[in-house]
């Protein structure tokens, strides 16, 4: 069997979706890897190809089978950083109590010594950003200050890859459960019995909407947040721009080949680009040259204004807001390229991504 190494694919443990919410709020202002990650924490990365999931399974199954599900909480003590080059730090959540991970880690490891090639002793963590150690203490007080805990069951280690995915992104391609001794299965499996009609029912009343957007990049959505810090501002993350509302999920082929015959471009705002509806409290940016924009309006819908939402704010602190992004206005930091296109769900989750084409100059 092959042992060659990539960055494209991973295995780890990935919470269940109904408890990301709190995750991917911050995730979406300052990971740089949102959205080709999924929430997750990472038992070995890089890992192997793709093509060798199946005989990995193999190896680890019987070991994996064997452990019993556990319960990981995240709580207000859970933030923490790692130090990266200079100023520059990465943050994150670590399991309250992790002895669980930390032996599941230590079992796959064992098992799978030739394919470790961090040096650096395993620690469980969520990754949720990057940011500076300056800024690193006032962020957790005002992150902790928001966070409800977090509580959800690990049943399963995830093989996760993005070598096939034509939008780069990261995907469940192969599981392992943890099962632990029969009685404990048989509990489980009565437990999903009894269970399963009631989410059946909850999930027929639910509908979910899909959304053709433009989502800035971190840098300028932090820096957004920062001029916006002790004001009743409650954002909306990720900011994002409505291109198109779908009530079911649109063919993809068509979108496909619709966003990739526009070229990229930048969009960019100015000094007096920030309005406040009043009967709605809805803040937002208006771009200098939303013609290009115009461009992405696929279903021609006429109530198309191509704004950028931010969230809403009350009207109290509205004459504050609009003096700070007056004052900290500059060309540099008020302009992002334009090279792709998401596709999400209403319940955050990320669909597809469509790239622009790309302009040849001659």
């Amino acid at each position: 069997m092959s042992n060659s190494i990539t960055h494209k694919t991973a295995l780890c443990l990935i919470p269940p979706e109904n408890v990301w919410e709190q995750i991917q709020s911050i995730r979406s202002i300052y990971d740089k890897a949102y959205p080709r990650w999924m929430p997750h924490i990472n038992l070995i990365y890089p890992f192997i190809s793709e093509s060798e999931f199946s005989n990995i399974k193999l190896l680890l199954e019987s070991s994996v089978n064997q452990r019993k599900p556990f319960e990981i909480e995240f709580d207000k003590t859970s933030f923490e950083y790692f130090k990266q080059k200079g100023n520059e730090c990465t943050f994150h959540i670590r399991p309250k109590i992790n002895k669980n991970v930390v032996e599941l880690q230590r079992i796959i490891e064992d098992i799978l010594p030739n394919y470790l090639k961090s040096t650096r002793p395993f620690e469980a963590h969520l990754t949720l950003g990057q940011t500076t150690t300056s800024r690193i203490s006032d962020m957790f007080i005002e992150m902790k200050a928001k966070w409800k805990p977090i509580k959800f069951i690990i049943d399963r280690v995830c093989m996760i890859s993005r070598e096939n995915n034509s939008d780069d992104l990261f995907t469940i391609k192969n599981q392992i459960l943890l099962v632990g001794s029969e009685e404990e299965q048989d509990h489980n499996e009565q437990y999903i019995h009894i269970e399963q009609p009631l989410v059946k029912e909850i999930r027929s009343t639910l509908t979910t909407k899909y959304y053709l957007c433009i989502i800035p990049p971190n840098e300028f959505s932090a820096r957004l947040l920062y001029l916006f810090e002790d004001t009743s501002f409650r954002p909306l993350k990720p900011f994002q721009i409505i291109l198109a509302e779908y009530d079911c999920i649109p063919n993809e082929s068509d979108l496909r080949l619709k966003i990739g015959s526009i070229p990229k471009f930048t969009i960019d705002f100015g000094a007096r680009s920030i309005c406040f509806n009043y009967s709605t409290s809805r803040l937002f940016l208006k771009p200098t040259n939303i013609e290009f924009i115009q461009r992405l309006n696929l279903n021609n819908d006429k109530n198309f204004d191509g704004t950028l939402t931010l969230g809403e704010l009350d009207k109290k602190d509205l004459t504050e807001i609009g003096n700070r992004f007056t004052q900290s206005w500059t060309f540099n930091t008020n302009e992002f390229e334009i090279d792709r296109i998401y596709l999400i769900d209403s319940n955050g989750r990320f669909q597809y991504n469509f790239s622009l084409k790309s302009q040849c100059f001659s």
